[in-house]
C-alpha cells in the first residue's frame, strides 16, 4: 500500500464540550494518512490521477471549521466519512486530531484521538420466506446500496430453496451479495440488523420464518469469533443455499478456516 501523509495541519476551530471552547475556539492539529495505489499517478505524472494534497488540505480546513462539535472523536469520524465519500481511490485512512490547548488544568503536551478505517470485502447472504419474498430481498439490497459507507459490488442470481434447520415452513428466496465497506464488522452487523428491523424482521424462534435475513458470511480472510459475531459464518459449508449463490461470483474465494475454495465446498456438499 502507498501512503499520502498530511501532518499537523493547524486549524483554529470551536470544538469542545465547554461553552468557552465553543465561543473562544482553540488550536487543533490534524494529521491524515491515506492509503491508495499511487502507480497510475506516478507513471502518468498527471495530478488528475492522484490526490491534490493542497486541495485536500483546504477541503479539510473548511470542513473542520464548518460547525461546532462537542467531541473530537465525532469530528475525526466525520472526517473519515467525508474523505471516503470524496476520494473513492482511498483504501485505508487514519485521522488523528490533536488538541494541545485541552482545558484540563494540568500540564500536558497534547490530547489526541486517532481513528483508522480500511475498506474490506464483505460477502453477505440474504433470504426471505414471508410475504413478497422478491420485494423484501430487493429492498434489502437497495438499502445496502444506498448506505453511504457501502459500495455494492456483486449480486448473485435468485435461488428458491427449501428451509434449512427448521423445515416445516415456506421455501426461501436466497441470494448472495459482495460489498466493499470501511465499516468495522461489528458496525456492519448493526447496519444489517437495522435493515432487518426496518423490513419487519421478528425473532421468535431459531431458524424460523422471516421477512428478511441478512448474514455476514465472510470479511476478507478475517476470522472473528465473539458473542455477537462469528466470521466466517459457521454454517457456510453446510448450506447449499449459501454456497450456490456465492459461486455465481466468488467460486475461488478461499474459506480462511477450512482452506478450501467455495467451489470445492459446494462440490463436496453436492456429493454427499
Amino acid at each position: 500500500m502507498d501512503y499520502l501523509l498530511v501532518k499537523d495541519l493547524e486549524i483554529y476551530a470551536n470544538h469542545g464540550v465547554f461553552q468557552s471552547e465553543k465561543e473562544l475556539g482553540q488550536k487543533f492539529l490534524v494529521t491524515l494518512k491515506m492509503g491508495y495505489n499511487m502507480k497510475k499517478g506516478a507513471t502518468s505524472n498527471n495530478l488528475e490521477d492522484s490526490i491534490h494534497y493542497g486541495v485536500l488540505s483546504k477541503e479539510i480546513y473548511d470542513y473542520f471549521r464548518s460547525e461546532s462539535i462537542d467531541l473530537i472523536e465525532t469530528v475525526a469520524y466525520k472526517l473519515i466519512e467525508f474523505i471516503y465519500e470524496k476520494y473513492k481511490i482511498v483504501q485505508e485512512l487514519t485521522v488523528e486530531i490533536k488538541k494541545p490547548w485541552a482545558p484540563i488544568n494540568l500540564p500536558l503536551d497534547t490530547v489526541k484521538v486517532t481513528i483508522n478505517r480500511k475498506k474490506r470485502r464483505y460477502f453477505l447472504g440474504i433470504g426471505s420466506n414471508i410475504g413478497d419474498k422478491q420485494e423484501y430481498v430487493n429492498s434489502a439490497i437497495d438499502r445496502l446500496k444506498n448506505t453511504n459507507s457501502i459500495e455494492l459490488k456483486n449480486v448473485s442470481e435468485m435461488y428458491t430453496t427449501k428451509a434449512w434447520g427448521k423445515t416445516d415452513q415456506e421455501d426461501f428466496l436466497n441470494c448472495a451479495v459482495e460489498i466493499e465497506s470501511y465499516e468495522e464488522p461489528e458496525d456492519l452487523l448493526k447496519i444489517t440488523q437495522q435493515i432487518e428491523l426496518d423490513l419487519g424482521r421478528e425473532r421468535h424462534e431459531k431458524w424460523g420464518p422471516r421477512t428478511i435475513d441478512i448474514d455476514i458470511l465472510f470479511c476478507d480472510d478475517e476470522i472473528i469469533y465473539n458473542d455477537d459475531l462469528k466470521i466466517p459464518h459457521p454454517y457456510v459449508q453446510d448450506r447449499k443455499f449459501v454456497l450456490e449463490p456465492l459461486n455465481d461470483f466468488a467460486e475461488f474465494l478461499i474459506h480462511p478456516v477450512l482452506n478450501k475454495t467455495l467451489k470445492q465446498l459446494l462440490n463436496e456438499l453436492e456429493s454427499k
